[in-house]
């Protein structure tokens, strides 16, 4: 079974969001938040977690060539 790939959208009473992603790996979470991100307007802060630290996963399908 492959692994679930989530993202959590927070949106706070005084109009901040909040994207938190989950089972992405690696620098994937940019590519996977970029478009949501955009249409929200400024990115204000990034917290790492420990998922970011670890090996990319392949998300969407994508591939990397050598």
């Amino acid at each position: 079974m492959a692994e679930k790939l989530e993202i959590v959208v927070t949106i706070a009473p005084d109009g901040t969001v909040k994207l938190e992603t989950h089972g992405l790996k690696g620098q994937s979470c940019l590519a996977e938040t970029e478009a949501v991100e955009k249409a929200l307007g400024t990115v204000r802060s990034r917290t790492r977690t420990a998922e970011w630290y670890q090996q990319g996963t392949a998300a969407r399908g994508k591939t990397t060539q050598r």
